[in-house]
């Protein structure tokens, strides 16, 4: 397995939090780096198309600055349509290369044009990219490695740097669709495992002639060449042993040397304690010595093994941070070809993240690339960078959320502490989506799953997810479907759990026989974030954003009141409960109307609800009510009670069940109209928001409600008595922030302000 990730990390994340959120570098700041970097780049093309060029170690002519920033260009979104871009592509076409560096920077330029480009340019590109990724392999030394120059096979000067930047060549070729042949992978992953340290790291390699000889044969390792080496020999078994424990047999993954994983764990060490952001760690010239080159090399290693620490080093903060700090007034960072290796860590470490993989002490990661590749599918589907990421219930809770959704896999049942158990539960509590699988489907997961399951979240039960759900609809309509069960807390799925092997087809790439396991992985992200555009790696989860209701609120002359949740058969009544939604109520109007809002959670017959000022409905559905129960609602309601009902996530189920509970029990509704109080905040006593115009709804709204901008209320009458207010939109839980598919409701800060408008407006009712 794996090294466990080193958390002496919590120390680390937990002091000095205050101030280091307030210097934090933000999302915001790197992306303007990115654009002024990469106008420095345009700002220095020649006339010709082409950069200001150099002859570099043994190249038979100047070349290398064009490819460079051709490729850093494409890769971190400037279209080829753009006239530097064009310009350039036009000139890396007509250059014939005999030079590695050139020719793998080239070959990763024309990987990336050809998915940008159609018809004949594509075309064009596309015959170019073949013919350099032949000459890369048959430039292979017998021995994996590659020099300046091509070796066509022989046995002759090889180097890691120039190897490195083959195999990177290979692997985005590979992605492109180019076939290339598997001795190239197994010479190449021989010759890093001849080379590596018995520290686990590498170094320049053991040229036995040539330029740079000082750096190999017997030097220490340093951080580039390690970083690098450890980047290639995933690209090397990413493309060797796509089995990595498929295919199961009889509940189990087939048995693995380990091998590959001891040298991972080894040189991961080595970047663990030898991580610095501003250094290029034991380099032999110094330590400042291809700095940029350095982080260009960790942000590859960090993307491929799925870390976010090296150590208690978060590999991009810290260098994006340092990077933003030192670029230049021009957008460069000293020159250009520092520039593009600077340019690419910013713009390729901020990804977003679509997937945890939680690592535990068991058997977490049998198929250790599955999600993994599920990842790389998605990023071609979307033509997209995206990332996945290994987490740790040690972390704190937050760092959970980096991802949208969680994903445990098991072989052998895991062995939780009630600490990580709470934290699973806190995770879900706070919008989070877990996709738990029995990998392999192990008879003993399955059934310690159903166990696990029922004690973390007894309120709701495991059950088949029916064709019709969103995680099979959209985007991707699944003709053939997992099978999965699934925990709903009335108002989203927060638990996926798939009792069959579904890492497997994701480990192997099984593209055409088990696509729509492929397809279901994007639906799955898709539904967690209600479509919500998936945040870069530095951009908080709950951005803070402008008040969009400054004015100030007062209660009136009744600023304490007590509200208790109403209860029927069933768990539909507790909806929302788990995201404490109504303490964030109770603080917002404590602090901005001194407002004291006592709530009873528990829940509360209609029955007992004498001595409540308000009594709360919601649930996802049918509301099953007894008798009794109903007439006892309408007799506190008779008596000076008030009814606050609200269908979780805007449900039209819920809506239909508390439309027939009002004509049963002889109450009616009517629509607030604008004028009204609640709506125009113009209270007796008190004063609330004006819901009139500006109000702002949820994705699934906002076409709907197009030239509505304000709040949607309904009063609930009994006779002629408002003795209610029903809203067909969700409240509360928006309130939070979080995900939910297909909610219909308002945004958070315009939920916040209907509900205030509730309370406040009950404030200047008289008590009974």
């Amino acid at each position: 397995m794996w090294k466990a990730i080193s958390l002496g990390l919590v120390a680390a994340l937990l002091v000095g939090a205050t101030w280091q959120a307030a210097l934090a570098l933000t999302d915001e700041q790197v992306v303007k780096a990115v654009e002024r970097a990469q106008r420095y780049i345009m700002s220095q093309q020649g006339p010709d198309g082409s950069w200001p060029e150099a002859k570099h170690n043994a190249s038979p002519t100047p070349c290398g600055h064009t490819e460079m920033a051709v490729f850093t260009l494409v890769y971190t979104g400037v279209h080829p349509n753009r006239d530097a871009v064009s310009r350039g592509v036009n000139t890396l076409l007509t250059r014939n290369l005999d030079y590695t560096y050139a020719v793998a920077i080239r070959t990763m330029a024309y990987a990336h044009l050809q998915r940008k480009l159609a018809d004949k340019r594509r075309d064009m590109i596309r015959k170019a990219l073949i013919t350099d990724t032949m000459w890369l392999v048959q430039a292979q030394g017998v021995h994996g490695g590659w020099d300046y120059t091509s070796l066509g096979g022989s046995n002759g000067r090889h180097d890691l740097s120039n190897t490195q930047l083959a195999v990177l060549a290979l692997r985005e070729a590979a992605l492109a669709g180019v076939e290339i042949p598997r001795t190239v992978w197994e010479r190449n992953y021989a010759l890093y495992n001849k080379e590596q340290k018995s520290d686990g790291s590498w170094n320049y390699g053991t040229p036995p002639v040539g330029e740079n000889n000082q750096l190999g044969v017997n030097t220490p390792g340093y951080g580039t060449m390690t970083a690098a080496g450890l980047a290639s020999i995933f690209i090397d078994m990413d493309n060797l042993d796509l089995a990595s424990g498929c295919p199961c047999r009889g509940g189990r993954s087939a048995r693995m040397s380990g091998d590959f994983d001891r040298r991972v764990d080894s040189a991961l060490g080595w970047l663990e304690k030898h991580f610095k952001a501003d250094k290029s760690p034991k380099h032999p010239h110094n330590e400042n010595a291809w700095q940029r080159y350095w982080l260009y090399s960790v942000e590859r290693v960090g993307i491929a093994a799925g870390y976010k620490y090296f150590g208690t080093h978060n590999w991009y903060k810290e260098g994006a941070e340092y990077l933003v700090r030192i670029q230049g007034g021009d957008g460069g960072w000293g020159g250009l070809s520092q520039t593009c290796f600077a340019l690419l860590f910013l713009y390729k470490g901020r990804a977003p993240i679509l997937y945890n993989k939680l690592e535990y002490e068991g058997e977490w990661n049998n198929h250790r690339r599955d999600i993994a590749n599920l990842t790389s599918y998605i990023e071609k589907v979307k033509e997209q960078p995206f990332h996945w990421q290994i987490v740790s219930l040690r972390a704190p809770a937050d760092e959970l959320h980096d991802a949208p959704v969680l994903y445990i896999t098991a072989e052998k049942e895991p062995v939780f502490s009630d600490g990580h158990k709470k934290k699973l539960r806190e995770f879900t509590d706070t919008g989070g989506t877990i996709l738990l699988e029995a990998s392999c489907g192990n008879p003993k997961v399955r059934r310690w799953a159903q166990t696990f399951v029922k004690e973390l979240w007894p309120e709701w039960d495991l059950k088949p997810l029916g064709p019709d759900h969103g995680s099979f609809k959209h985007p991707n309509l699944l003709k053939q479907r997992p099978e999965i069960l699934g925990l709903h807390d009335g108002v989203r799925t927060f638990l996926f759990y798939s009792m069959d092997d579904i890492s497997c087809p994701w480990q192997t790439k099984a593209y055409a026989r088990r696509g729509y396991l492929f397809q279901w992985g994007i639906n799955l992200f898709t539904y967690a974030t209600d479509q919500s555009p998936l945040r870069a790696k530095l951009q908080a989860r709950l951005p803070v954003e402008k008040d969009r209701y400054p004015g100030a609120v007062k209660a009136g002359s009744r600023p304490s009141l007590r509200l208790a949740r109403v209860t029927y058969d069933g768990p539909g009544w507790l909806t929302g409960r788990n995201y404490k939604v109504f303490p964030r109520l109770q603080k917002a109007l404590s602090e901005k109307a001194s407002v004291n809002l006592a709530v009873t959670e528990g829940g509360v017959e209609a029955s007992g609800l004498r001595g409540h000022d308000i009594a709360y409905l919601t649930g996802p559905g049918e509301i099953k009510m007894a008798e009794t129960q109903k007439q006892a609602l309408k007799a506190y309601l008779a008596n000076g009670g008030f009814l606050w009902a609200e269908p979780a996530c805007g449900s039209p189920d819920f809506n239909g069940a508390f439309r027939k509970l009002c004509a049963e029990t002889g109450l009616t509704l009517k629509l607030i109209p604008q004028t009204h109080p609640l709506m125009t905040g113009r209270l007796p006593n008190g004063k609330g928001y004006s819901l009139i115009s500006g109000v702002q709804f949820s994705r699934s709204l906002r076409v709907p409600r197009l030239g509505r901008p304000h709040a949607d209320l309904t009063g609930i009458y009994l006779g002629d008595k408002l003795v209610g207010v029903y809203s067909p939109l969700d409240i509360m839980f928006s309130m939070t922030g979080y995900d939910a598919c297909g909610r219909r409701g308002y945004k958070m800060q315009d939920a916040r302000a209907v509900a205030m408008n509730i309370i406040l407006f009950l404030t200047d009712r008289p008590a009974t």
